[in-house]
């Protein structure tokens, strides 16, 4: 899944880079000529330019080969995709209770796994429908907007949280950088 994450940012990154080389072929002939090159030295160095443009192009391409093939491999051998190999609904419930510093310290253990954390709460952010279970190792981030108790959900988000609660969820990878990992809460228990 991250050989793919980076495949995407990639291809980003030499679509962005090519349009930005266009960019600049059309702003090139519209400058005055101050630089005391010639016009010869300008025409060498846009073939040059030009020359990347259709080497990343052709890169490109092969990426997005590459990635086609792999995806026609996976169909032909049935097995499901990296990300959807396990769903919520079909993992087995975790193991005991475990404290966040747990938790962090073994996180790629349970990276995609069904976990119960007891910890303390850190800052709940209302308009993300989120709280942080703070630890002296780290931050996990709990999203609690998708659980079924709209009435929890509420009272999650106007009360005072002063004792540690118990979660239930999936972890996942946390994508900034402020926690470390992030759970898609199923329960909460206060």
């Amino acid at each position: 899944m991250m050989a793919k994450q980076s495949d995407k940012q990639m291809v980003k990154g030499a679509r962005r880079f090519s349009l930005a080389l266009l960019a600049l072929l059309f702003l090139v002939p519209a400058c005055p000529m101050e630089t005391g090159k010639s016009n010869d030295e300008l025409r060498k160095e846009i073939q040059g330019l030009k020359s990347e443009v259709t080497s990343l192009k052709e890169k490109l391409a092969k990426v997005e080969a590459d990635q086609q093939a792999i995806l026609d491999l996976l169909k032909k051998s049935g097995a499901p995709p990296p990300e959807v190999a396990g769903t919520p609904e079909t993992l087995p419930p975790g193991p005991e209770v475990l404290t966040v510093g747990q938790l962090l310290a073994a996180k790629e253990r349970y990276l995609g796994a069904r976990v119960t954390v007891k910890g303390s709460v850190g800052p709940v952010l209302v308009h993300h429908k989120s709280l942080l279970l703070k630890a002296p190792q780290g931050l996990v981030e709990v999203f609690f907007g998708n659980l079924p108790d709209q009435k929890l959900v509420q009272r999650l988000t106007s009360t005072s949280l002063d004792q540690p609660i118990t979660v239930t969820g999936v972890v996942g990878p946390s994508p900034k950088g402020g926690a470390n990992l992030q759970i898609q809460a199923e329960a909460v228990e206060f």
